[in-house]
């Protein structure tokens, strides 16, 4: 049976080249629209989150090494190079039929940190038909810049609704091993060992992320890691990628 609502995490490193800065893999986002539009359309509720890749990753990047730190300022910016690409990504969807609609956490949320934000729009949009669309977001915060991450947020937003599925959506098939094999059940971090990447992340990469989703699997049954190949059939709850549990 088909997941009745799902959150999504669609990662920066699906949706954007990491090898320049600004630049969207147009070939991953539809690839994985025409999915989420698949599974819309028989029916199921989604969420949508994307990460920032070669866009706000690549912003707060430049700016920390150029100034050391980020101050309350420099949310602007980052703000600016998220909301073009979440424009990018709410055309495509629109264009598959997806219905999105846009929330910038700034808007959404106090913080950085997501139980701050406000979930009851989400709902509303969801009631309505609609896709909510949201993404990982800087936010002024005490005199500084602070990231709130797509990881934590989507994670935030399928307890907080009572998702039944929530999906990381990565460049590899699942979570690898040190043999570079996927890892078909995660339910612990000693079971992941972190290969380096040539690009910035500025929210901790598979780590953070296998951590967040290891703590929203207290309540979540249904989280996949997976990547966009696989993305409907993780939706369909079929035995794909890496699945998160609590033990």
């Amino acid at each position: 049976m088909a997941c009745r609502l799902a959150v999504v995490k669609l990662g920066g490193g699906v949706i954007t080249d990491k090898s320049a800065p600004e630049r969207v893999d147009y070939e991953s986002l539809e690839k994985a629209a025409l999915q989420l539009a698949g599974y819309r359309g028989g029916g199921g509720l989604l969420v949508l989150v994307h990460g920032g890749g070669s866009f706000g990753h690549v912003e707060v990047a430049r700016i920390s090494r150029e100034k050391g730190r980020l101050d309350s300022r420099d949310s602007s910016r980052v703000q600016e190079v998220m909301l073009k690409l979440a424009l990018t990504v709410i055309r495509v969807l629109e264009e598959k039929g997806l219905n999105p609609s846009l929330h910038p956490p700034h808007t959404l949320c106090m913080n950085s940190l997501p139980e701050t934000c406000n979930t009851s729009i989400i709902k509303r949009d969801l009631e309505e038909g609609l896709t909510p669309v949201t993404y990982g977001d800087a936010i002024p915060e005490n005199g500084e810049t602070r990231i709130i991450s797509g990881d934590d947020l989507a994670a935030w937003i399928a307890v907080a609704l009572k998702a039944d599925c929530l999906v990381y959506i990565i460049r590899e098939p699942g979570v690898l091993d040190e043999k570079g094999e996927v890892i078909p059940i995660l339910s612990n971090l000693n079971q992941l060992k972190v290969r380096q990447t040539k690009w910035d992340d500025v929210t901790g990469g598979i780590l953070r992320k296998v951590k967040t989703a290891l703590e929203a699997s207290k309540t979540i049954d249904n989280i996949i890691i997976t990547n966009t190949e696989h993305l409907l059939e993780a939706l369909e709850r079929k035995r794909v990628g890496t699945k998160v549990v609590h033990m």
